[in-house]
């Protein structure tokens, strides 16, 4: 195939598995932030399927509680982007928001960079970071934020009494 046949309408590179790792990587290595549309609902509703999102460098930092972040997945070794739901020295517990199960603790050095901005729709989301995102953290970790959000699923589906 050749490159070009690679590169979407809006200059956008269509990449997954070990390319956008490997990219991602070396992009994030060098100090630059690194953008890429979202797949997938573990991360819904504050990160949606087809979101664009952008990740930038740690710089040193470790990341905390309520930082969403993308770091390689222990089972896949392909990037996930979910929640810092615990952080201790040199351990993290990360976890989507919409997941049943944690992803357990993963070492600092599978973080790739933290999670700086999303776009929906050409807009840009707010509230991805901050005292917000560390109570949805508090939430996730003990698993309330999923049944929280499955409960609001059923209750939004379920026909209003008398409907016809």
């Amino acid at each position: 195939m050749k490159p070009a046949a690679l590169i979407r309408g809006r200059g956008e590179l269509r990449l997954s598995g070990t390319s956008l790792t490997e990219l991602m990587s070396a992009v994030l290595a060098k100090g630059k932030a690194f953008r890429f549309r979202a797949k997938g609902s573990s991360m819904s509703p504050f990160v949606k399927d087809a979101d664009v999102i952008t990740v930038s460098p740690l710089g040193g930092r470790e990341p905390r509680a309520g930082d969403i972040v993308a770091f390689l997945h222990p089972k896949t070794g392909t990037i996930a982007v979910h929640r810092v739901v615990r952080a201790s020295p040199g351990l993290f517990l990360l976890r989507g928001d919409n997941s049943h199960d944690a992803d357990g603790e993963l070492p600092r050095d599978r973080i790739l960079g933290v999670l700086t901005e999303v776009v929906r729709n050409g807009q840009r989301v707010r509230g991805i970071s901050g005292r917000r995102s560390r109570t949805i953290a508090l939430l996730s970790r003990s698993g309330g934020l999923y049944r929280g959000l499955g409960l609001l699923r059923r209750l939004i589906r379920r026909p209003e009494r008398g409907a016809s």
